[in-house]
């Protein structure tokens, strides 16, 4: 590489770009480039040992958390300089903890570092649900005895010694929850619905003929969502009726989910749970994949196949579809616009004749209202992009789900998606005024608004 070309590497380094995408930014600003993606790794490897100096990857580490002001601990392995564990938490994500203590979500990421030592992190979620980072730290295994020592700094982090969250959700961790029993007692720790089901649904898929899996996944879906023990009880016995000659599936199914753990995943039981709605840890997925996810989405659209070109060289975009969200646009299929006129005459009340914009519907209050009255779930693309669930009535599989969108500041139009588009959050209100049993629509699509929050454009 040139004297150039290395400067370009170091500054993208330095602000963390992936090493994949500082070759195609090479390969975009110096088109002679013939760089390989190995020499970015080793070029970004001299970068990082010039910046370290003397010291040691965990050294250096120290240096940028005390350098940071962040609220740390580590401890060494007996009788030697090797670290075995290291917590660290910024200063303000304390403060965050302690005004907001009510639910946190716990999850281990893995490949982060050579040392192949699990970062677990700990997440936490405000009032107006926005998350927040609580803490972080590198283990040396994920047995009781190291999840218990980093959850006793966290537990120092409370400024009130009685003080500890009510929720914590994780995965099906045993040593994780072996630990949160020991130094949170008084916690409620409830599971990850997400990986659960993506677990059933792959033991249904070894156990179950091809024409049987999808009622089955509806059963065991409607078992999970079941509002109240007497539900349950008639959703399980269905589900057992129909597994009559899958006894390895159902077996499975009672004796590592229903019978040990019911009560941290299932409506009946976390129901009673103020929980805030978090019912998986993918709630907030980590930084690191994020990146990994925002690096693949960026290495895509920037390398398009020879496929994709024709298809961006033969199809006509949708009309407006530049005015909606970028992350969006590649599940609309189709956008039918329709006069204005024609929409107006078509809900107008002849009786009262024309009336003044202001008393025009308008949403959110059209959006509940067509929610509730059709029972139908409706999307608006817009701003903000919002879901609306019907409020009084429980999810059904079969629902129809209408999406419009607002243009031009002044114009609904139709909107059609592909099948199993993610679907954007609902609204404050919506969960205020809901009834207890509509709280099954944002459970039964809970798949589909996590996978809108992946694709949300991270805000700095």
């Amino acid at each position: 590489m040139t004297t150039d070309e290395k400067q370009h590497v170091a500054d993208l380094a330095k602000r963390h770009v992936a090493p994949r995408n500082i070759l195609l930014s090479l390969q975009d600003k110096f088109p002679e480039n013939v760089t390989r993606i190995t020499q970015v790794y080793k070029h970004k490897s001299v970068i990082e040992k010039e910046i370290r100096g003397p010291r040691s990857e965990i050294q250096h580490l120290f240096k940028l958390i005390e350098d940071a002001g962040y609220v740390y601990w580590s401890r060494k392995k007996d009788d030697s300089e090797v670290v075995r564990e290291i917590f660290w938490a910024h200063p303000d994500s304390v403060k965050l903890l302690n005004i907001f203590p009510i639910v946190l979500v716990m999850d281990s990421t893995y490949k982060t570092n050579k040392y192949r030592q699990p970062l677990f992190e700990i997440v936490g979620m405000t009032s107006t649900e926005l998350t927040f980072a609580v803490g972080f730290a590198y283990m040396e295994s994920e047995q009781t005895e190291n999840f218990c020592w980093v959850l006793e700094k966290l537990k120092e982090l409370f400024v009130k010694k009685d003080m500890c969250p009510q929720v914590i959700l994780t995965d099906r961790d045993l040593a994780l929850m072996k630990a949160i029993e020991v130094v949170f007692p008084n916690s409620i720790n409830l599971l990850c619905r997400f990986h659960i089901n993506k677990n059933v649904g792959a033991k249904c898929k070894q156990h179950v003929v091809n024409d049987l899996q999808k009622t089955i996944d509806t059963l065991w879906m409607e078992v999970v969502w079941a509002s109240d023990e007497v539900e349950y009880g008639q959703r399980l016995h269905q589900l057992e009726q129909a597994c009559v000659d899958y006894s390895g599936f159902i077996n499975y199914v009672k004796d590592t989910w229903l019978t040990p753990h019911r009560h941290r995943f299932v409506g009946a039981w976390i129901n009673r749970v103020l929980h805030l709605g978090n019912t998986t840890t993918n709630r907030d997925p980590s930084y690191h994949e994020y990146v990994d996810k925002a690096s693949q989405s960026s290495q895509r659209q920037s390398q398009p196949s020879q496929t994709s070109k024709k298809i961006k060289l033969s199809k006509k975009q949708p009309q407006f579809i530049v005015q909606f969200p970028n992350h969006i646009r590649s599940y609309i299929e189709d956008v039918v616009n329709v006069e204005s006129d024609a929409v107006r005459e078509s809900l107008m009340i002849e009786s009262f004749g024309s009336q003044p914009p202001e008393k025009w519907m308008s949403l959110p209050d059209m959006g509940y209202l067509i929610a509730n009255r059709y029972n139908v779930v409706l999307v608006c693309l817009g701003n903000p992009c919002i879901t609306f669930f019907p409020m009084t009535s429980s999810h059904s599989p079969n629902v129809s789900i209408y999406c419009i969108g607002f243009v031009n500041q002044n114009h609904w139009v139709q909107v059609n998606m592909k099948e199993g588009f993610p679907l954007p959050p609902v609204t404050l209100d919506w969960k205020k005024f809901r009834s207890h049993i509509a709280t099954t629509w944002m459970l039964g699509f809970a798949g589909r608004m996590q996978h809108w929050q992946l694709l949300t454009p991270v805000l700095a």
